[in-house]
């Protein structure tokens, strides 16, 4: 039965009418014969916005926390949100009440199925588990991943983008320079394009009500006036000699900072840090900070973080009389009292990361409502997730020879110091796929990882995670994508349970068999041998590499006969599955050589697995990036594996 729907608006965000618009236009999709009306003074129109007949869930803070309700029968009734942006969440719920499902960034990935929507009924209020729900831009990035990015946010219930640096331009010059992969033709773009991107990802996420997050590196080469655009080299003579001084000093030079092989004459100014205890470098530091608030307003936080490399902390005698995180945190509370009497609400991220993970000896903040702890555990694995019963030791503080923690426990140790002495807003800021989702051929184990870890953030005293992760990281399939925003809605996600509403959703009759296909290559490609966990040369592992051509080949057939489906998001989701598989076969066939000892197999297989990835990056640009799956696996043939 056709039905008329007519809504009604009950506020005049932005986001409210945004979410009005999403309404009508999956509604025509899900029941092509019903028609969505404007009614603007109906009593009985679907009331969609704030203030409407349905009161949302209370919560701490409506700025920042989000809650829906939803009540509709018979065409009828009310969506509403603690805030625009939980409007907007709980149009999205509705749907995926009906029975959608949004598998991955872009409309490829919406699945709608068709409904007669005169019989849908959905009675529900709710509150996340978690308040911090989102992503930080990584990778290397067309315009149209981000967007795509920005747009999935809240289709799954994420709340939070976050532009990583003041200007986030080697995130778009890494792609659109094509210097990692030959077959792409070089289409540079300046800093003004990409200042024309930023602003309008500002305008996607202000109309969608998100929240934006913004720099964290970037301050130290900023105090320096040098270019904080991304990891690039700088000429140390490029350094006003004035400010020189103000670096860090390091066996008795002020050079920046080139990592793990010394350069004389070159660094990366945002991997170097500077003479914390240095009057003047303090002043810059803090007034950067103060300007750079005071400024930008369409920020609703804003990352502190220091230098990106260990081990490269000022040795003078004032900056070793204390620590690196209470020089840290007596300049924070200097930036606080300014901002305070400027009357600037943004909110401060400080970052446990590096040398920052061990807390003040004696500095404590004084105004805990304006920070927000932020738990960057980047050299853990991916092999164990998170326990609330995990225990661990931290390293000894040793200037510029810390050991940063591999394990969960020693590297959940160093969280529980800080939160010893600080008791506000907190959450973790993780890696899941920045690099890791490449050794899992199926993203069936790394993903089983994230949502334990989730559901154990909250008894770790954490609310929510900020995930730092390339933006096209959904090949062969988006499973973690997607159950990440479910996670940390829902707190306790039945892990079982929802990959296989994913698979349905994602690939139709057949999901049940593309669901064991890759639980398959999950299990076969060991994701711990390629993180070095295991023995390089490891029988039990090639005895699992082996399989993996032989099941790969075996799919192939029922992979072949649905890249034809006639719903697009689910053909989709199979011809991704035919693209990925070459890459599988000659991964399996490089591992196994590895693990087998034979050397000379195995850097055959290398290479040809480098100029398949990039041409698999030409084909399926939109879900998989080259340069970081080759520069992630390129670890297993060095010691070194992280840092």
């Amino acid at each position: 039965m056709a039905l008329i729907w007519k809504l009604r608006l009950t506020d005049g965000s932005t986001a409210t009418a945004f979410a009005a618009e999403e309404f009508k236009r999956l509604m025509a999709r899900l029941d092509p014969l019903s028609s969505v009306e404007d009614a603007v003074d109906d009593p009985d129109a679907l009331a969609i916005g704030l203030d409407g007949p349905l009161a949302a869930p209370q919560v701490a803070d409506p700025r920042y926390d989000d809650g829906i309700a939803i009540r509709v029968k018979d065409g009828k009734g009310a969506i509403t949100g603690t805030n625009p942006r939980s409007v907007l969440m709980a149009v999205y719920r509705f749907f995926t009440e009906a029975g959608c499902e949004f598998l991955r960034p872009g409309l490829d990935g919406e699945f709608v199925p068709a409904r007669d929507s005169a019989s849908l009924e959905v009675d529900l209020s709710e509150t996340p588990a978690y308040r911090h729900r989102g992503i930080c831009i990584e990778g290397a990035n067309s315009f149209e991943n981000v967007a795509n990015m920005v747009d999935y946010l809240p289709k799954v219930g994420m709340n939070t983008y976050f532009t990583q640096f003041f200007r986030p331009y080697e995130f778009f010059d890494r792609w659109y320079r094509h210097t990692d992969n030959p077959f792409f033709t070089p289409t540079p773009v300046s800093e003004a394009t990409v200042d024309s991107f930023v602003k309008d990802y500002s305008d996607m996420l202000a109309r969608r009500g998100l929240i934006h997050q913004g720099v964290g590196h970037g301050w130290t080469a900023k105090c320096l006036g040098l270019d904080a655009n991304g990891w690039y080299m700088t000429d140390n003579d490029a350094v006003d000699p004035e400010r020189r001084k103000l670096i860090a000093e390091i066996d008795g030079k002020h050079n920046l900072f080139a990592g793990f092989t010394p350069n004389e004459k070159q660094g990366v100014a945002i991997n170097t840090n500077l003479c914390y205890s240095n009057p003047e470098a303090r002043r810059l530091f803090i007034d950067t900070i103060v300007e750079y608030c005071t400024t930008h307003h369409e920020m609703d936080y804003v990352h502190i973080w220091l230098a990106d490399a260990p081990n490269n902390q000022c040795e003078c005698p004032a900056c070793q009389a204390t620590t690196p995180s209470d020089l840290y945190v007596d300049m924070l509370n200097e930036v606080d009292e300014i901002l305070t009497q400027k009357g600037c609400p943004t909110k401060l991220v400080f970052l446990l990361y590096l040398e920052l993970l061990w807390p003040p000896k004696t500095a404590r903040f004084k105004n805990t409502s304006r920070f927000t702890l932020m738990f960057a555990p980047i050299t853990r694995t991916y092999s164990a997730s998170y326990e609330t019963t995990a225990t661990g030791q931290m390293a000894p503080f040793v200037r510029n020879k810390i050991d940063l923690p591999r394990s969960v426990g020693d590297s959940l140790t160093y969280l529980k110091a800080w939160q010893a002495l600080f008791s506000g807003d907190s959450f973790v800021y993780d890696y899941h796929y920045m690099w890791d989702h490449n050794f899992d051929l199926g993203d069936c184990a790394l993903s089983r990882i994230l949502v334990e870890d989730i559901a154990n953030l909250k008894a770790l005293g954490l609310d929510g995670l900020i995930s730092c992760q390339i933006t096209r990281c959904h090949l062969p399939v988006s499973l973690g994508q997607n159950l990440m925003g479910k996670a940390l809605w829902q707190g306790k996600l039945d892990y079982e349970a929802a990959k296989a509403d994913f698979f349905k959703a994602a690939f139709g009759a057949d999901a049940p068999l593309a669901q064991e296909y890759l639980e398959t290559l999950s299990r076969l490609c060991m994701p711990e041998y390629c993180r070095q966990e295991r023995p390089a040369l490891d029988p039990e592992a090639a005895a699992g590499f082996a399989k993996i051509p032989g099941v790969v080949e075996a799919f192939m057939p029922i992979i072949e006969r649905n890249r034809k489906l006639p719903d697009l998001a689910q053909a989709r989701s199979w011809d991704y599955l035919a693209q990925q598989a070459p890459l599988a076969v000659l991964v399996g066939r490089m591992l196994y050589a590895r693990a087998t000892g034979d050397e000379p197999t195995m850097k055959a297989l290398w290479e040809e697995i480098k100029t398949l990835a990039n041409r698999l990056e030409v084909t399926a640009q939109a879900v998989f990036e080259a340069p970081e799956f080759i520069r992630t696996f390129s670890r297993i043939f060095r010691k070194r594996v992280f840092l």
